[in-house]
């Protein structure tokens, strides 16, 4: 099926027909597995599996820089960048298109408070991060019921869909708990996995500020030493200005086009935030 925002606006079903399907396929799989005696509870963690973690850290943030690449199709070849997009969304375990239609969200709606997923007005980063998910599933439901009526057949497609969801998602995590084994699992995969959580949220949280004045700029971040060293491994993720004027870039840090000059009021005031 095409994963598109305009299938999402003409199809009611959009994500009934993705979260069944991805169901379908996954949750077989895992139960497969299960029954091959795949899964254990032997956990082993020994001193050694320490070293793992700089790895997990690395894949981490690299996955989801292939995952939010894949959204915007910035992988030429479209075939690769929707398998790509698609592997790399059953490694965060929701799938690639919920993230395609809040990302465009995002873009479109930039620290709207009604329209963007994930706006960092007012919040700490724990409320932040507590929120995020919370707050994609309600703008996109919002939007959903705008486009197609609220009445008792769309909740019903909405209700069972999130079903669906919430079973792929466990499929998956139980495929990659019986695939890697506990020991695994624990010594990379929940390293790497709460990496990409954390690490990502706290670029639409940091890269959205709010001036003294209450104007919210969107802003590029590579001013000490994290920010430089997570935009060598983020591909320049925390470069964010530059991605909402160029999303099509793979690498924002390496735009070479100019932009627009900050007025001096604003940087002024993006200095003392800073």
């Amino acid at each position: 099926m095409k994963i598109t925002f305009a299938e999402f606006r003409k199809n009611k079903f959009f994500f009934f027909k993705y979260f069944l399907i991805q169901m379908l396929v996954i949750a077989p799989i895992a139960l497969i597995l299960f029954s091959k005696g795949y899964f254990s509870t032997e956990l082993h963690l020994e001193l050694w599996h320490l070293a793992i973690l700089p790895f997990a850290f690395v894949f981490g943030i690299q996955v989801p820089v292939v995952l939010h690449n894949a959204v915007h199709s910035n992988i030429k070849n479209k075939t690769l960048n929707e398998i790509a997009g698609e592997l790399t969304g059953f490694f965060v375990l929701f799938g690639m298109a919920p993230f395609r239609i809040s990302h465009i969200l995002h873009h479109a709606h930039a620290d709207d408070e009604q329209l963007d997923p994930h706006p960092p007005r007012g919040k700490s980063f724990a409320h932040f991060l507590a929120t995020t998910q919370v707050n994609t599933i309600r703008v996109i439901s919002n939007l959903y019921f705008s486009i197609h009526g609220r009445n008792a057949k769309t909740y019903s497609i909405m209700a069972t869909q999130m079903g669906f969801y919430y079973v792929g998602l466990m499929s998956r995590a139980a495929i990659w708990f019986m695939v890697l084994g506990p020991t695994m699992f624990v010594a990379f995969y929940i390293p790497a996995f709460f990496t990409n959580l954390v690490v990502f949220a706290h670029i639409n949280f940091a890269t959205h500020k709010t001036l003294p004045s209450g104007e919210i700029v969107v802003v590029n971040l590579n001013h000490n030493l994290y920010y430089k060293t997570l935009n060598v491994l983020s591909s320049g993720a925390y470069f964010h200005k530059n991605h909402h004027d160029r999303p099509k870039l793979y690498n924002p840090m390496k735009m070479s086009v100019a932009v627009k000059a900050v007025p001096v009021r604003v940087e002024q005031q993006l200095k003392a935030a800073l």
